[in-house]
């Protein structure tokens, strides 16, 4: 359907489905198999996957409240473009590690990148995927975000899988990969109906270096010109 197209790739992503990248090979093979099962909320979590039943519960609470927090600025007539954007922003830093982010996008081209390059590289990443998702809030009409499900995936993390409903149109899943890590909980990776972001973003940054004949400054004039419009 036209409208489900739009709203997987449009409104489900400016509700933080941005390109929200994993941090080791646990993660990058969680990312990978993108399609996860359902299962009930009411889960037990075994030693042998090595996350706690208090941990699970967390990341499953983390996200809950994510959704509402996005939802609460994307609801709210009283406040303009400029506020919404400077509230995804705030959760954006809240919420991800975004220098791991923009590192894992930029793949193995960050070790060949230059101080210099790496440093204007991780600023144009982060105020792109502000500039660029913040334009869809527009897109919201409503939408009710739920959590119905998490389990252990892997041996450090979570997986919560959660819908994003509008008014007589199909739902959006969206599986949420997290961490709890040095006494907070993180986002490595997001997956919007089975298609990683954090695998896509990176896809598109080495393809565009490519073309330019794998040198770095290409991606960062490309991010330039996104940043002047």
């Amino acid at each position: 359907m036209k409208f489900r197209k739009k709203f997987a790739c449009g409104t489900a992503i400016s509700l933080l489905l941005t390109f929200f990248a994993v941090t080791d090979s646990d993660a990058f093979v969680a990312a990978e198999r993108a399609t996860v099962p359902a299962s009930s909320l009411a889960i037990t979590v075994s030693s042998e996957a090595g996350v706690s039943n208090e941990e699970a519960a967390g990341a499953r609470n983390f996200i809950d409240s994510l959704g509402k927090r996005a939802i609460g600025f994307l609801s709210d007539a009283s406040m303009s473009q400029k506020e919404r954007k400077t509230e995804f922003r705030k959760l954006l830093e809240d919420s991800f590690d975004m220098n791991t982010v923009g590192r894992f996008a930029l793949g193995t081209y960050w070790r060949v990148a230059t101080p210099q390059q790496r440093d204007e590289y991780s600023k144009l990443f982060n105020d792109m995927i502000v500039n660029v998702y913040s334009r869809r809030f527009e897109d919201y009409e409503g939408q009710n975000f739920e959590v119905r499900s998490y389990r252990p995936e892997g041996k450090r993390d979570v997986l919560v899988t959660s819908h994003i409903v509008p008014q007589g149109d199909p739902e959006v899943r969206v599986d949420w990969l997290v961490r709890y890590k040095d006494g907070r909980y993180r986002i490595v990776d997001v997956i919007v109906e089975g298609v990683s972001m954090s695998i896509t973003q990176r896809s598109d940054f080495s393809s565009i270096i490519q073309r330019g004949g794998g040198r770095v400054e290409v991606l960062l004039e490309h991010l330039r010109s996104q940043a002047g419009e």
